[in-house]
């Protein structure tokens, strides 16, 4: 059938608008990040005291998930293919979940994503299929 073109064949303004706009709606928001708790910023820094405890414990705080709750924590790191560092990943096991809550931040610390592995399952955090 010549002559015949689906709207969405190829990428117009109009649909790159629209992917800018629709796909980020299916995505969780990031939470909106405070000064952590006292109590959130001991609790994590017993387990792994690291640079970035000062914003894991924030994204915890934001999340609602106890300190209390937090099994343990470790830390590695991100590296480019020039093996640059390109951040942090935190991984942390919840005494109330399977599973893994899964925190990234850059080499500044500075918050990129949550996301939850193998089970685990909290309110407003992505669940990842892995």
């Amino acid at each position: 059938m010549t002559g015949l073109r689906s709207p969405f064949s190829t990428w117009t303004p109009l649909s790159a608008l629209l992917a800018a706009v629709v796909l980020p709606a299916c995505a969780p928001l990031p939470p909106k990040l405070e000064a952590p708790s006292q109590v959130t910023v001991s609790t994590i820094t017993r387990l792994n005291d690291h640079p970035c405890t000062a914003t894991v414990a924030s994204v915890l705080d934001a999340y609602h998930v106890p300190p209390q709750s937090v099994r343990d924590l470790f830390y590695t790191q991100r590296l480019s293919g020039e093996s640059r560092l390109l951040g942090y990943t935190a991984w942390m096991h919840l005494t109330d979940q399977p599973g893994s809550l899964v925190m990234d931040v850059d080499r500044s610390c500075r918050f990129e994503q949550a996301y939850t592995r193998n089970g685990a399952d909290l309110s407003g955090v992505y669940r990842s299929a892995f």
